[in-house]
């Protein structure tokens, strides 16, 4: 029997442990971003004016754990027109499937209609156990 020194040894057991985590490391990977353990929002631009800017139609990505309990999403829309302040906000109950979804809010202007231009986008998400939220600043088109 061939006795093995304590470095040849170590190396063959490091080459094996490498090979072990780079067969594992794809399949992880894969259910990570499968099933987010975390719930995530993004406002995305640029946004839709609609009824002479009466409205604007904005679209948000979110992610939840699948399961989540009474997922919940708020959209709020600040502009400043000529010095003035047009606003609005909208809500929508989504689902949580476990990957990423897009969604639409039309959100009624308050104050003064929206105008073509950059605008403060916020949206939360509220997905117990855990939310979101994101701040953006996004283009508003016709």
């Amino acid at each position: 029997m061939k006795k093995i020194s304590g470095g040849k040894a170590l190396a063959v057991a490091a080459v094996a442990g490498g090979a072990i985590i780079a067969s594992v490391a794809p399949v992880m990977a894969d259910v990570s971003a499968q099933s987010p353990s975390l719930s995530a929002v993004r406002v995305e631009g640029p946004a839709k004016l609609k009824a002479w800017g009466a409205v604007a139609e904005v679209q948000v990505t979110y992610a939840c754990p699948l399961g989540t309990s009474s997922p919940y999403l708020n959209v709020s829309l600040t502009q400043n027109v000529w010095g003035r302040i047009a606003s609005g906000g909208a809500s929508k109950s989504v689902t949580c499937t476990g990957g990423f979804e897009t969604t639409t809010l039309s959100i009624a202007a308050t104050n003064l209609a929206f105008w073509p231009g950059e605008a403060f986008a916020k949206a939360d998400l509220s997905a117990w156990p855990n939310s979101a939220s994101h701040e953006a600043v996004i283009k508003l088109q016709y």
